[in-house]
């Protein structure tokens, strides 16, 4: 390996010293100098560059304070007492008006409402929404009585009108507050869901009564169906003496089909001695039709018919001259005449 040797000698009197040094120590030493002159350097910078950017941080600080300062005092400084007065005044409009639309729209839908009622028959309400409030006049006066044991029997209803305060009420009062308002329009629409409620209930009810009325004819209208003996007194297709007919009899091809003209139940279904293959058809009520002389049933006692249900095939069994149905409409047993209930 390489040596160096160092000599040192000094100014004046003193031995001169030699020191021998490898060459790799040499370069080493040199390195480490090196590196933490490099250190000492780079660290220096950037303590430098930090410092500025917090000297720049705290101008801008304050900066954007003395900026911001006058815009936070703004509304103290700007705003005056009358204007003030005025955005209050301004505010009050605009609440008062908007007051003004919600009790005529409530008006409007309380004389609906009453008039509703009244043309519809319908009850007086007879329960309070939870949580109403009793209308409690504000006007001097007084109210007493002594302990009640109760209405009498000519104690005036619940009606309508004291459970549903007139707009006019909430708009004469001084102040009225949101609670009360909202609770308006609760009681109309716990109204209106009544009325639904009966509308669906009466929708549903004349529903099941259109369907069970023997609405229809028992044979299909065409050229080739035609009426051959009306309800009423006539010539005895058999006797030729003057007897009562008490149904409708209709002609048509052989094997048409003999259709419900009603919902019901199936009654009866089987012989007639003058009727032949016969069936009657329940539609509720009191209220039964019969189908008569056909070539067969295809329905038995028990079955659920709907208007338009085939029940047999036209024919002419039992007491007949030739094809045709005899049909009927009885109320309470009594036959009617069943033109009365049939379409064009």
């Amino acid at each position: 390996m390489k040596r160096w040797t160092v000599m040192l000698i000094p100014h004046g009197q003193g031995n001169t010293k030699s020191l021998n040094l490898y060459a790799l120590y040499l370069y080493g030493v040199v390195l480490v100098f090196a590196v933490l002159s490099f250190t000492a350097a780079f660290s220096y910078q950037s303590v430098r560059a930090a410092k500025k950017d917090i000297e720049r941080l705290e101008r801008e600080k304050r900066e954007i304070g003395a900026q911001a300062a006058p815009v936070i005092q703004a509304p103290a400084a700007i705003l005056t007492e009358d204007e003030k007065a005025a955005i209050e005044q301004k505010v009050r409009e605009e609440y008062e008006g908007r007051m003004a639309a919600i009790t005529s729209e409530l008006s409007e839908l309380y004389d609906v409402e009453k008039n509703f009622r009244k043309n519809n028959g319908l009850p007086p309400r007879s329960k309070k929404p939870a949580g109403y409030v009793e209308n409690v006049s504000s006007e001097a006066g007084g109210k007493g009585g002594g302990p009640s044991d109760g209405p009498g029997d000519d104690a005036p209803a619940n009606s309508d009108d004291s459970l549903m305060r007139p707009p006019s009420v909430i708009d004469g009062l001084a102040n009225p507050s949101a609670d009360l308002i909202v609770q308006e329009i609760n009681i109309r629409t716990e109204s209106l869901r009544e009325y639904n409620e009966l509308y669906l209930a009466a929708s549903t009810a004349k529903k099941e009564e259109i369907d069970r009325t023997p609405g229809i004819w028992p044979v299909g209208r065409s050229k080739r169906s035609i009426v051959t003996s009306r309800y009423g007194y006539r010539k005895d297709p058999f006797t030729r003496n003057l007897s009562f007919h008490d149904g409708l009899d209709i002609g048509a091809p052989y094997g048409s089909p003999i259709i419900a003209t009603g919902k019901g139940k199936v009654i009866f279904s089987g012989w007639d001695k003058y009727l032949g293959n016969c069936v009657r058809v329940d539609h509720g009520g009191g209220l039964v039709t019969v189908y008569g002389h056909m070539q067969k049933t295809t329905v038995s006692v028990g079955d659920q018919v709907v208007k338009g249900t085939e029940v047999g095939k036209l024919g002419s069994t039992g007491r007949s001259t030739g094809a045709h149905v005899h049909y009927e409409v009885r109320i309470n047993g009594k036959a009617v005449d069943p033109e009365r209930y049939l379409s064009e």
